[in-house]
């Protein structure tokens, strides 16, 4: 064999560990998707309870506003999505005045975020009012079906005049709860008496006594 036939790339044996043209190029494709389906992954929201929407679809009920924003893949002019989001309902959640406040839920305080449109403030706190114990609610939010006013005050988170807030909790299922008389009576329940109270509004007598008969 001659110097010619022992150094000529056409005629010298690949070893195992070489690497033809064709592998390589797989190799770098199959880099490449690996590349795409990372990006993927980390486009997708960490929460299904969590996601962005372009302002041209309806809000799915049980979910509220938490921010705008901009996306080329949306119509209309910028800002043109909604990140929305499912509240919590252990804890409090900040939401945009541009949705309402679900069902079940009552504003506590208002607030500012550059997140939510219009002018300040342009915030709600929300939470799922406890059970077991009274709680604080602005006026400004609907007052959620079974529960009762047992009181109104005053608080500088909530929107209007003083007094702005009410006091409400769930009426006694075994006993008599003395509501305001500006409370609705829950379904089920009877007027066993009426008072006057201080902190109610209106005039005496302003507060019933109520149970389930």
């Amino acid at each position: 064999m001659n110097w010619t036939e022992r150094t000529s790339p056409l005629r010298r044996r690949r070893g195992p560990g070489t690497t033809t043209p064709l592998r390589a190029a797989l190799a770098l494709l199959a880099v490449l998707v690996a590349g795409v389906a990372t990006t993927l992954a980390v486009a997708t929201p960490a929460s299904a309870a969590t996601t962005t929407i372009c302002k041209s679809s309806p809000i799915p009920a049980g979910y509220v506003i938490i921010a705008e924003g901009s996306s080329a893949s949306c119509p209309y002019s910028f800002p043109n999505t909604w990140t929305i989001t499912t509240p919590s309902t252990t804890s409090t959640t900040v939401m945009c005045k541009a949705s309402a406040v679900p069902t079940g839920y009552v504003a506590i305080a208002e607030g500012a975020s550059a997140s939510c449109p219009y002018s300040f403030p342009n915030t709600w706190t929300i939470r799922i009012p406890p059970t077991g114990s009274a709680s604080v609610m602005c006026k400004a939010s609907t007052l959620p079906t079974g529960f009762v006013i047992i009181a109104e005050g005053s608080s500088a988170s909530c929107p209007y005049s003083f007094p702005n807030t009410w006091t409400i909790t769930k009426p006694s299922t075994t006993g008599i709860t003395t509501i305001c008389s500006a409370s609705p009576i829950p379904a089920g329940y009877v007027v066993v008496g009426t008072g006057s109270s201080a902190s109610c509004p209106y005039s005496f007598p302003n507060t019933k006594s109520i149970k389930l008969p």
